[in-house]
């Protein structure tokens, strides 16, 4: 195996080790390691989707003037695709949940452009319908 270094703040170091106590892994490493096949799991699970879906994005971020006209300007943008906008403001946080409708390429894009805002945290889950 290869090793890696990483480099993290002291306040995210005993939060990790907090919840890996909790998970139940033996080492940091393990717990590492685990996170790693997530990541890429989640990652790939997204990027070999095509074809007409129903998802959600999920959106926190702080609440702020410059961060609310970058994130309306690509709902402007990807308007054909997004049927609606639930948010709420919570302290200093706002949430929202944006669902959309339409090209699975449509919707990775205005995802990617939506998490390349600086301090804008998002998920994204596909709705299944049977």
């Amino acid at each position: 195996m290869k090793m890696i270094s990483l480099q993290v703040s002291d306040d995210l170091l005993v939060r990790f080790e907090k919840v890996r106590f909790r998970s139940g892994f033996n080492s940091k490493s393990e717990a590492l390691r685990d996170a790693i096949v997530k990541f890429i799991e989640n990652y790939e699970k997204f990027e070999n989707l095509n074809g007409y879906k129903i998802m959600i994005i999920n959106l926190v971020y702080p609440f702020k003037n410059i961060i609310s006209d970058e994130i309306s300007e690509l709902y402007n943008q990807f308007n054909t695709i997004i049927k609606a906008v639930t948010d709420w403001r919570i302290v200093e946080k706002k949430i929202e949940v944006v669902l959309t409708v339409g090209e699975f390429g449509l919707i990775k894009d205005l995802y990617h452009s939506l998490a390349k805002i600086k301090d804008v945290s998002c998920s994204i889950h596909e709705i299944v319908i049977d």
